[in-house]
C-alpha cells in the first residue's frame, strides 16, 4: 500500500514534486489558508506523515485520531503549535526545518527592525509622501540615532541569534549575549563574533537594543514583561523576532506610553493573528505580520526540508532535523 502524506499547508511545486518523485501520496491544503482541526483530522487519519507549519495547531486530538502516524514534519524552527507530549506517548516522530536561509532572512528582518527604529524610516516617509519634506538643515534631526558602536544584548543565542551577531558586526556594535545553555556551548561563536556573554539583567541595563530570538515554551512565557522593561535604557529599542507570546504586550504598551523605553520592533504577535491596536496606536513600533523568515528563498528551502525529512522518515532512513 502507497504510503501518505497530508500537507497541512500549501507547498511550493519544488516539494510537491520531490513527495511525488519518491512514490508517496499527496493530499493537500491547497490554499494560503490556515485548516480547520476537523479538516485535518479528516485528511491525516489514513496518513502516515504530516507536514505541518507554524500557523497549524497539531493538537493531541489531531495525533490520536491518526492511528497510523509516524511522522510530523513542520515547516519552522519552532515545534511549539505541536502536542509534543501527545507525538512521544503515540511514537510520532517531529522535524523542525532550521534551514541556512531560514536563519539568514530573519537576522536580516531582526537587523531591519533595529534599523527602520533608529533612524525613524516610517515617520521619514510619511513625509515624504506628504511632500513635507522642509529641506537639509544642520539641526534637522529626522533621522533618529544611528545604530553603529552601539550595545547590542541577543537573548537566545542559537543559530539566528548568532547569525544576527556576525551581521551586527558589520555595524561596529558591542555584542552581548544571554542564553540558558551552558557557554561552553558558544565557545566557537563567541570566537567568531566577538560576543560575551551577560547576564541578563546586567544586559538589559546596559544594551541600547535587545533582540530577542529565544525558542518560545510555557516557562518564558511573557519572559518580557513590566519589571524587565523598567530594567531596559529610556533609549532602548526592544526587537522581538522569536515568538508573540515571550511578551507581555499590555506591559509594552504601559512601557511606550511611559517612556520607558524609546521604541520596539515587533515581528511576532501575543494574539497572532491578531495584531495588538494599543500597540501599535503608541506610535513608537515598528510591526511586521510574522515575515522573519517569508523569503521566496527562505520559505521554498524549509518546504523542501520538510517534504525530505517526510519521505525519509516514512523510508526509515536516517532523519537530520529530528526534534529531540
Amino acid at each position: 500500500m502507497t504510503k501518505k502524506i497530508y500537507s497541512a499547508v500549501k507547498l511550493p511545486q519544488e516539494a510537491v514534486d520531490m513527495i511525488k518523485d519518491a512514490g508517496f501520496e499527496l493530499e493537500m491544503h491547497d490554499e494560503l489558508t490556515t485548516p480547520s482541526s476537523k479538516e485535518i483530522i479528516e485528511k491525516s487519519k489514513q496518513a502516515q506523515a504530516i507536514i505541518s507549519g507554524v500557523n497549524v495547531q497539531i493538537t493531541a486530538e489531531i495525533i490520536e485520531a491518526s492511528p497510523q502516524l509516524e511522522i510530523i514534519a513542520n515547516v519552522g524552527a519552532g515545534v511549539n503549535n505541536i502536542d509534543i507530549e501527545s507525538a512521544e506517548q503515540h511514537q510520532v516522530v517531529l522535524t523542525n526545518t532550521p534551514s541556512r536561509d531560514s536563519v539568514a532572512s530573519t537576522a536580516e528582518l531582526a537587523l531591519g527592525l533595529v534599523l527602520a527604529l533608529s533612524r525613524n524610516i516610517l515617520q521619514t516617509q510619511e513625509m515624504v509622501q506628504a511632500n513635507d519634506f522642509p529641506g537639509w538643515q544642520v539641526m534637522g534631526f529626522l533621522g533618529g540615532h544611528q545604530v553603529a558602536y552601539k550595545k547590542l544584548l541577543i537573548v537566545g543565542f542559537g543559530n539566528i541569534g548568532q547569525e544576527i551577531a556576525r551581521m551586527a558586526k558589520a555595524f561596529h556594535m558591542d555584542l552581548y549575549y544571554y542564553d540558558i545553555k551552558d557557554r561552553s556551548n558558544f565557545a566557537a561563536a563567541e570566537k567568531e563574533t566577538g560576543a560575551q556573554y551577560i547576564d541578563f539583567e546586567q544586559g538589559l541595563s546596559l544594551a541600547d537594543y535587545v533582540i530577542l530570538q529565544m525558542n518560545y515554551t510555557p516557562d518564558n512565557h511573557h519572559f518580557i514583561s513590566e519589571k524587565e522593561l523598567k530594567q531596559m535604557k529610556e533609549e532602548a529599542y526592544l526587537i522581538n523576532t522569536a515568538r508573540g507570546g515571550i511578551i507581555d504586550e499590555a506591559a509594552l504598551v504601559k512601557a511606550l506610553k511611559q517612556g520607558w523605553i524609546a521604541g520596539a520592533g515587533i515581528d511576532v504577535h501575543e494574539e497572532e493573528p491578531k495584531i495588538n491596536q494599543d500597540l501599535l496606536a503608541t506610535q513608537k513600533v515598528v510591526m511586521t505580520p510574522h515575515i522573519g523568515n517569508d523569503t521566496y528563498e527562505a520559505r521554498t528551502e524549509m518546504a523542501k526540508i520538510a517534504a525530505t525529512e517526510a519521505v525519509k522518515g516514512l523510508k526509515g532512513q536516517t532523519l537530520t532535523y529530528q526534534v529531540d
